[in-house]
């Protein structure tokens, strides 16, 4: 039953435009009802007429009011659960877990409740970094920042052969790389998702935003050093 609930959130919050233009169409439609109704409910003197009038202007009124907590629900769903949940494309596979603990690449066939993969442990010696401007780069945080509680990735993906993107964090000195989030859309000085550090031990930390081509192959990473404080 979890995981039912589970697939309708996140098929809510994937096709959040879609409904949204849907529940759009619905408001029009029934504004147009409402304003009918109201018009031949103020103009009928009869009586007969009048509650035929009323009752499709009660009509009206309860399909606005539907619409409408529909469209709060929905806004609130992706505003609120959304961000927690960290939905990646359904293309991608990936899901972010809120609290930036590894996480494992699914595919629809198999069960999600799976232990966390890490990627292959390296030294930092062994780095290599480029981060052209406009091209692929943090923005924000900047290099050497601190950062603390939940902290929006701002930059850029906007490779030649673009497939996907993920961005992952790691210790310093011995690199563990550890997988936050995802997805699969061109980004130029925007928001790339979050990163939760409230669970993690304050301390110098690497974060790297890795460009795959559309084989699925990584390509040369961006990284850049933050540090995590307590949050006050």
């Amino acid at each position: 039953m979890n995981a039912f609930l589970d697939d309708v959130l996140r098929g809510l919050i994937t096709y959040s435009t879609g409904i949204f233009i849907l529940l759009g169409i619905g408001l029009v439609i029934y504004l147009r009802k409402f304003l009918r109704g109201l018009r031949e409910w103020q103009g009928s003197v009869f009586g007969l007429e009048k509650d035929l009038a009323q009752r499709k202007l009660i009509s009206a009124t309860t399909g606005l009011t539907l619409l409408l907590l529909l469209l709060i629900g929905e806004f609130l769903l992706l505003t609120v659960i959304g961000p927690r949940m960290r939905l990646v494309p359904d293309n991608f596979g990936e899901i972010t877990n809120p609290l930036g603990t590894p996480t494992a690449t699914l595919s629809d066939s198999v069960d999600q409740n799976l232990e966390p993969i890490l990627a292959p442990t390296i030294e930092q010696e062994d780095l290599v970094s480029e981060c052209p401007e406009d091209v692929l780069e943090i923005t924000s945080p900047n290099e050497g920042e601190q950062v603390s509680g939940t902290v929006e990735l701002v930059g850029s993906v906007n490779v030649e052969d673009f497939g996907s993107y993920k961005y992952e964090y790691s210790t310093v000195g011995t690199i563990n790389w550890v997988t936050i989030a995802a997805g699969n859309q061109l980004k130029l000085d925007e928001s790339l998702g979050f990163w939760y550090t409230s669970a993690l031990t304050p301390g110098p930390y690497l974060l790297r935003l890795v460009p795959l081509n559309n084989l699925g192959e990584e390509m040369t990473p961006c990284i850049i050093s933050v540090e995590v404080v307590l949050e006050e």
